[in-house]
């Protein structure tokens, strides 16, 4: 397997950086922000849709984009798409008038902060591997590589709170109408599990905070108070 270069996916990210951070300072407050939303996710998907490309049409290759490029774009998409949702989840009228649109949007994120969460393999620990540190060799087996790794955790709890509490069932749609913008084979039947997320990534972030991360600083009261919320739901 031939790793590719990073500077495409890194050029992608210097890229958009700029953009994604007007929008966020802008509060999404203009009628084309979700257009723009859309095109910065449709380039941060253009490293991917490239090295696939290449896959299918050069024979015998096989080219993958480096572990740390590939991470940080699904966090890019899923920390704008959690920044947009965020934003305008605070306009209700929004919401009652785009229902369709945030639910997908809440779809989309939680699917690329949980491929990001996914792109490296926890360490298994064993009598092989010794570490003077307990607590680091805890979060790395926990997949936990860095404060992003958290980040992502409780964005994905907060993103499934707001699907169940504000959409009309709670389940992911495959309307077009959404954020993503993704060839249909990749875009479609992403049916996230909104509760059994929620869940898992919040009580992870939780165990976490209070494990090997206990007096660090780490708040859980709203993850808390979140699952509270989701398992009261699944009653």
């Amino acid at each position: 397997m031939r790793s590719w270069r990073r500077e495409p996916g890194k050029a992608i990210l210097d890229i958009t950086f700029f953009e994604e951070n007007r929008l966020v300072d802008e509060d999404f407050l203009r009628d084309e922000s979700l257009d723009e939303v859309k095109q910065l996710i449709d380039l941060l998907s253009d490293p991917e849709r490239l090295v696939e490309e290449v896959n299918q049409h050069q024979e015998g290759s096989d080219v993958t984009l480096e572990v740390d490029v590939l991470e940080c774009l699904h966090w890019r998409r899923g920390a704008l798409l959690y920044m947009f949702c965020h934003t305008v989840g605070e306009r209700e009228c929004w919401i009652l008038q785009n229902k369709k649109t945030f639910q997908q949007c809440l779809q989309d994120g939680v699917f690329h902060l949980l491929r990001m969460l996914r792109t490296r393999n926890p360490l298994v620990i064993n009598h092989e591997v010794s570490f003077h540190d307990l607590s680091t060799a805890n979060l790395l087996s926990n997949g936990i590589f860095s404060d992003i790794h958290l980040l992502a955790l409780m964005y994905c709890g907060e993103m499934c709170y707001w699907a169940l509490k504000y959409c009309s069932d709670g389940q992911s749609s495959n309307s077009n109408t959404g954020c993503e913008s993704e060839p249909r084979d990749q875009s479609q039947d992403r049916l996230i599990p909104f509760q059994k997320v929620g869940e898992d990534t919040l009580e992870k972030y939780v165990s976490v905070c209070e494990g090997p991360l206990g007096g660090q600083g780490w708040n859980t009261d709203k993850a808390k108070d979140i699952l509270k919320f989701l398992k009261e739901d699944s009653l």
